[in-house]
């Protein structure tokens, strides 16, 4: 357990929770909140710091949470929880890694959200958010794989706002795979279904996941959990496909977009096939488009031009082969194949 919190931190929690002072007892005050009693010790006691561990435990049994989250939540006047539970037991380095940079990336995005909403000014905002990432901390659990973060809770001015986004986000993601709600993927960005995607190795082998959002206590409100399936996770692809490929970006971004019919190339592995109205490729890779990239892996839908073409994206696909497709890209999400332009450069296949 973190140390101990100090005795004003804790009595004004006791307090602010409901509990009440009974009888002075043993160089302390018994505190009682229903069935459970504490003794809150003065403080000057010799084995103050036993006794405070002790009402910690006390108090964690009471609020059925663990002992550190009680610590956290007295010392730091309020801390949220965003918890991440994944699988049945052991998952790969690549899943784990990827998942821990997925939920950062989506802490990072609805803060930026929140902070839009309150903060006018760009460099403030980003001095905002920088702030809350540097005052957000991890726990790795022990019981399965997965992790707590701790985020500064209701006295924060990004950290509960966050976290209420993110909860809205993972249930609104959630909705539209579990149910194939593909027609609300208009209103979800493509790479934070990409995103929520990592978290359930969607594109390896799907598995289950949960995000719980646990409230401070000072501030509380119903703890609740989202919980994907492995079902649901295995349809998040299918659903990247049907949500908006270009992100909304500012105005003075727009101008440097490449333009519909640029020169594209990009390299990668195939992750579905398609042939309604054409042999297509999905294939998830960094583009290039115009000698410009993000740097960032998408998928991007191929349209190939012959059977020959998606013989080789199928091999590539079964064998897990990389391929490279090059011709022109429409700006969004579709890049036309040129003549001779779709080759597979490693595996199986080429």
């Amino acid at each position: 357990m973190v140390d101990p919190p100090h005795l004003d931190d804790v009595i004004g929690y006791l307090q602010a929770q409901g509990w009440t002072p009974q009888v002075p007892w043993r160089n302390g005050w018994v505190w009682s909140h229903g069935e459970f009693d504490v003794l809150v010790p003065d403080g000057e006691v010799a084995d103050f710091t036993a006794r405070m561990r002790a009402l910690v435990r006390c108090v964690a049994d009471s609020e059925q949470r663990s002992a550190e989250v009680v610590v956290r939540d007295i010392v730091s006047g309020g801390v949220d929880i965003v918890g991440y539970r994944a699988g049945e037991g052991e998952v790969s380095l690549d899943a784990g890694t990827a998942a821990l940079a997925a939920l950062r990336s989506l802490l990072v995005t609805c803060a930026y959200q929140v902070a839009g909403s309150e903060i006018r000014i760009s460099s403030m905002r980003r001095r905002a958010v920088a702030e809350l990432l540097d005052d957000t901390t991890l726990l790795p659990r022990r019981d399965t794989f997965g992790f707590d973060v701790f985020l500064a809770g209701p006295g924060s001015r990004l950290g509960r706002g966050s976290a209420i986004r993110l909860l809205d986000l993972a249930a609104t993601v959630r909705g539209a795979a579990q149910e194939e709600r593909f027609g609300i993927a208009h209103e979800i960005r493509y790479d934070t279904v990409e995103l929520f995607s990592a978290l359930g190795s969607a594109e390896h082998s799907p598995m289950r996941f949960e995000l719980n959002f646990r409230w401070s206590h000072q501030v509380p409100r119903p703890d609740v959990a989202v919980e994907f399936s492995s079902s649901a996770v295995a349809r998040l692809p299918g659903l990247i496909d049907h949500a908006v490929a270009s992100s909304p970006l500012p105005a003075d971004r727009l101008a440097s977009l490449p333009g519909p019919d640029s020169p594209a190339v990009i390299e990668g592995v195939v992750v579905g096939l398609d042939n309604d109205g054409g042999p297509k490729a999905i294939v998830r890779g960094v583009l290039v488009v115009d000698e410009t990239t993000t740097g960032r892996r998408r998928r991007v839908t191929v349209r190939l031009r012959t059977a020959d073409e998606y013989a080789k994206a199928l091999t590539a696909h079964s064998s897990l082969a990389r391929v490279r497709a090059t011709g022109t890209f429409d700006g969004r999400r579709d890049l036309q194949v040129s003549e001779n332009g779709f080759t597979v450069i490693e595996g199986v296949g080429s």
